[in-house]
């Protein structure tokens, strides 16, 4: 039976009229008022009957939009009962706990996704909600879960009501600010980072607004201009801080920066900058600049760099009066290189040629001598002994420089001194090595010295040699090539070892002969290759010579060793003596 039906039936009977519906084609009559109230009951039950068909209508159509923005909503939403378990929560506050659907956390609490002092905290916080009614909104709080991860969130909590307008739970909201919280302790750390950075510059450092106002310096730009640490000058002007007539053109040169955005690098000033007098000053000036690249301030450095200064100018100072000295070193230097080779080269014409003849030979000498720094630790001495004998001393000492060369000064005096065995080699080396020994005791004296010695007879047509740790000398005549000359004994260098390990070889002169001496310089030269010059590189180049005399063999050596070099500095001194001997007719 529909509504309208009903109201017919019970109007009908409550007039006394009962339709058992035996004939439907009956008529009743009805007077108008009885009319009039059955036609208002129907309309008014019409009504009621649609706006119940409207209201469930916009009932299910919120349930609709509720159950997707529960699904949807990235944060986390929930609502508990008054013993805080959870009576609903969206998905994402699902997923949050591991949980594959919302319905897997009713009728659980935060002590069972929780530390256990986190959900007290919780719990106690919802109680009193409930007891008071008084929520919160957008409040950070951190949460520890179980697994002890931690998270930050931005949550609101308010109390629930039911339909009757009691307290019957809580609901919230929160959102996962993990991210967020944990980049902004990383920019914390590093502005703290900055700031100590910037606190402990050497430098006085500043930044101020368009403005020229103060927006920060560091401690050493307060302690030059006596700002003390206390004070916060953020927001003052330079006038305001410093009483200087030159702050006005220091402004001026700021909004110079400011309006044209062309810094200023590295300009020293001396005695004009308002932080100190007398002084010489870094500057540099940047434009500070926002993230959308306006100008919104300057940043300034200045740096006092008077004392490097100072000791630039005393280093000037130093470095003109050690040019002096060393090109009076130098010229010294010059002197000694040429009595040093003066020297040596006693006897010998401007042509470096030394005559003598004997009475049955003939004596011809030239040399070869570059010394690779201004003094050289490599000599020769050749020395007259009698009417027929010639003495060469060849000597190479250990290192270069001064000290070597003292050390051949040396040796030319002691030869001076030993008139009576100049003619026995043997015991020239042994006097030499003796006294070399007595002053090796100082560590500033070069300890080790080779030798050779040699004596030509120009009457008995003989040569005499002795040897200590020298390099053999070269020999050649007319019945043979280019050889090492006879040196049956050859002790050790001079300076090592006492005793007598020197002696003497005899050898004859037979025919026209070539006695080439020389030092370890040359055969030991490094070329441009990277080989040694060598002996083969010495007896070639002496072989090579276009004419048959010393001078020009010893120009051939000369050309070849700066051929092999290459244009290469030598590494060590050059000492070559040439003897031709031939019998007088």
């Amino acid at each position: 039976m529909t509504s309208a039906e009903t109201i017919i039936a019970e109007n009908l009977a409550r007039l006394g009229i009962v339709n058992e519906g035996e004939n439907e084609d009956a008529k009743l009559t009805l007077t108008k008022k009885q009319a009039d109230e059955m036609l208002e009951q129907a309309f008014n039950l019409g009504i009621i009957e649609g706006k119940r068909s409207v209201l469930h209508e916009e009932e299910d159509m919120a349930t609709q939009l509720f159950q997707q923005l529960m699904a949807s909503l990235p944060d986390h939403v929930y609502f508990k009962d008054t013993q805080s378990r959870f009576i609903c929560v969206n998905q994402a506050m699902a997923n949050n706990f591991g949980l594959e659907h919302p319905e897997d956390i009713i009728g659980k609490s935060d002590f069972d996704f929780f530390k256990p002092d986190s959900a007290k905290k919780k719990f106690e916080d919802e109680q009193e909600i409930i007891r008071t009614g008084n929520g919160w909104s957008f409040k950070e709080e951190m949460d520890l879960h179980e697994s002890d991860k931690e998270r930050w969130v931005i949550s609101s909590k308010l109390p629930l009501y039911d339909t009757s307008g009691k307290i019957c739970g809580t609901f919230g909201l929160s959102r996962d600010i993990t991210k967020q919280k944990r980049a902004e302790k990383e920019v914390l750390r590093q502005r703290r980072l900055l700031e100590t950075i910037v606190q402990i510059l050497p430098c006085r450092l500043f930044l101020r607004d368009r403005e020229g106002k103060y927006i920060l310096v560091n401690q050493e730009y307060r302690k030059v201009v006596g700002i003390p640490t206390e004070l916060d000058i953020t927001g003052k002007l330079l006038t305001e801080v410093i009483d200087d007539p030159r702050a006005d053109r220091v402004l001026a040169e700021d909004l110079q920066v400011i309006e044209s955005g062309i810094p200023i690098n590295n300009k020293l000033e001396y005695d004009k900058s308002i932080l100190a007098g007398n002084r010489w000053i870094l500057t540099s000036k940047v434009p500070l600049r926002t993230d959308s690249d306006k100008i919104e301030g300057i940043v300034g450095m200045s740096l006092d760099i008077t004392e490097q200064k100072r000791a630039e100018e005393l280093a000037r100072k130093a470095k003109e009066a050690l040019q002096v000295k060393n090109e009076q070193y130098e010229e010294e230097l010059l002197v000694a290189r040429q009595l040093q080779e003066q020297l040596m080269s006693m006897g010998f014409n401007e042509s470096r040629l030394y005559s003598k003849d004997g009475d049955s030979w003939n004596f011809r000498a030239s040399y070869l001598y570059k010394p690779s720094h201004h003094l050289a630790g490599d000599f020769f001495y050749l020395i007259p002994v009698d009417a027929n004998r010639i003495g060469v001393l060849v000597c190479d000492v250990m290192g270069h420089g001064v000290k070597a060369a003292l050390v051949t000064m040396l040796i030319r005096g002691l030869m001076t001194e030993i008139p009576d065995i100049l003619g026995h080699p043997s015991k020239v080396l042994q006097h030499l090595n003796e006294t070399i020994l007595s002053l090796a005791e100082d560590e500033e004296f070069p300890r080790f010295v080779t030798a050779a010695y040699i004596i030509v007879d120009l009457a008995k047509g003989e040569a005499v040699i002795a040897n200590a740790g020298h390099p053999c000398p070269i020999l050649k005549n007319d019945s043979s090539d280019f050889q090492e000359c006879p040196c049956d004994i050859i002790g050790p260098a001079l300076g090592l070892l006492g005793g007598e390990p020197f002696g003497d070889t005899t050898f004859a002169l037979d025919s026209e002969t070539e006695i080439f001496l020389f030092t370890d310089g040359i055969i030991e030269q490094s070329t441009s290759d990277g080989d040694e010059f060598g002996k083969v590189g010495l007896v070639k180049a002496l072989g090579s010579a276009t004419e048959h005399n010393i001078g020009e063999q010893l120009e051939s050596v000369s050309s070849s060793l700066h051929k092999a070099l290459a244009g290469t500095p030598s590494n060590d001194d050059i000492c070559v003596v040439a003897l031709k001997l031939k019998p007088n007719s």
